[in-house]
């Protein structure tokens, strides 16, 4: 029997424990961001290049204009934090930590209604410290997820606070319009939130005949309709040039299964640690362990059918498969996990044993450790050659165009868009920069002009 009424009034105790604890768990377990050897990686610098140079307006427009990487509320997030903290990247840091423990107190407020306080408790200490789906966490280019998790369970705490709650209903439902817009300008998956919200809305809000119901989801309906639009005409105006890149759609159902396995078998460490081989068969039975969990209870099914909403635009991405698209769905798997009914003794007992087995696995197989050691050494690497770089130029602009000779170009700071992290510091656009990476026996500089720099045991020096 399917069972997801809402529960009683909980005593203080039971109503805010599991959001303290959650809330602790997640600082706590993502604590390790905060080193000071973690530094801005890849296209973090791309995004700071546009905040350095792009103007304000070109992030101020609620219609695409481009089919990827048209994410206006993101880059507003960048280019306001730019604004305050410049590169000071430990603060950039900051932000993204507590922005995670942000959103699993969303998921908290918002399975309070459907789970009791040990679920819920289990819930979100999973979502909060579940490695492999928390890649989101520790990268600034990976702000469209972490802020986009916090729109989508905005957005679904809000509609659930309109039809439960007991005032300010239609304040609540143009709150829910207003996020699900800007969680659509955040992240294309968003375009999906009109059927998570009548999925909840259904199995588990049940309040009010049909016709209300359809007109609480008429404004997400056409706002996710006006901009489904948007996007299918970009995409047929684009579609040459996305075609033969890794963002190309794969519209088979073998590729959408082979997705599934995959992301399961990411989320549940069904692979070998230090290679990119994974088991998808092995995650395709996860997959389908977590559906017969989530059958067994309204909240699960509607936990589930959302994450599998929000995944869909990625599951057609055969060519470009990445952990970083867990973070949003983790939210509700997590809490279709735990959501298993009957609330018997020996569920919780199992329930327990199992997220305990989840949250411990990545650190008896070393996976935790190397995962995190692999940031923050190329992390420390990263910013040495930057600071190097720095005080070699601190007294002046270095002759254009700059060549630059590393030995791991792409962990090196200054690989992404040919030298973005040089231009910001000399807050200057039109430095040519050329990266190379040293041969043995070779001379970088010697058929170089303008500057050349070469790194010498892990330190950049100046070699004209």
């Amino acid at each position: 029997m399917l069972v997801a009424e809402a529960r009683s009034p909980l005593s203080w105790r039971a109503k805010w424990l599991p959001l303290v604890v959650a809330v602790i768990a997640a600082l706590w377990f993502n604590r390790w961001i905060l080193d000071s050897a973690h530094f801005f990686f890849a296209d973090d610098w791309g995004w700071l290049e546009r905040a350095q140079f792009g103007p304000w307006r070109s992030s101020i427009h609620l219609l695409p204009t481009a089919i990827y990487n048209d994410r206006p509320a993101g880059e507003l997030l960048i280019r306001g934090l730019y604004e305050v903290f410049w590169l000071r990247h430990g603060a950039w840091n900051q932000v993204w930590w507590c922005l995670h423990a942000i959103n699993v107190a969303l998921l908290v407020v918002l399975a309070r209604p459907w789970l009791d306080p040990y679920r819920l408790t289990l819930a979100a200490v999973l979502s909060a410290c579940w490695f492999s789906t928390l890649t989101a966490v520790h990268w600034v280019g990976a702000v469209f997820d972490l802020l986009g998790a916090t729109l989508v369970l905005g957005t679904l705490l809000s509609y659930q606070q309109a039809v439960l709650g007991s005032t300010r209903k239609w304040w609540w439902l143009g709150l829910s319009v207003m996020l699900h817009l800007a969680a659509i300008r955040t992240k294309e998956f968003a375009l999906g939130m009109v059927v998570v919200l009548a999925l909840w809305d259904v199995l588990l809000l049940r309040h009010d005949d049909w016709r209300k119901r359809c007109l609480r989801l008429a404004p997400h309906a056409l706002l996710a309709l006006v901009l489904l639009v948007c996007y299918a005409q970009l995409y047929r105006q684009q579609a040459g040039k996305l075609e033969g890149s890794s963002y190309g759609l794969s519209l088979s159902a073998q590729g959408v299964l082979e997705g599934i396995g995959w992301y399961f078998a990411q989320a549940f460490y069904a692979f070998t640690p230090g290679s990119n081989e994974t088991h998808v068969g092995i995650g395709l039975l996860f997959a389908a362990a977590v559906l017969m969990i989530a059958l067994c209870s309204r909240v699960g099914i509607a936990a589930l059918g959302s994450a599998a909403i929000l995944m869909a635009a990625v599951l057609l991405l055969g060519k470009q498969r990445h952990p970083l698209y867990l973070y949003v769905p983790h939210f509700f798997i997590a809490l279709a996990l735990c959501a298993l009914f009957p609330r018997r003794r020996i569920v919780g007992m199992a329930l327990t044993f199992a997220v305990a087995l989840l949250l411990y696995w990545p650190v008896h197989t070393g996976f935790l450790r190397d995962a995190r050691n692999f940031v923050l050494i190329k992390g420390s690497y990263s910013k040495t050659l930057y600071y190097d770089y720095a005080r070699l130029v601190q007294h002046g602009t270095p002759a254009s165009p700059v060549t630059i000779a590393v030995s791991e170009a792409y962990f090196d700071p200054f690989s992404w868009g040919s030298g973005d992290a040089l231009r910001i510091l000399h807050a200057d656009n039109t430095i040519k920069v050329q990266v190379t990476v040293l041969q043995q026996g070779g001379d970088p500089c010697a058929a170089a002009k303008g500057s050349c720099f070469v790194e010498q045991q892990g330190h950049l020096v100046r070699q004209r």
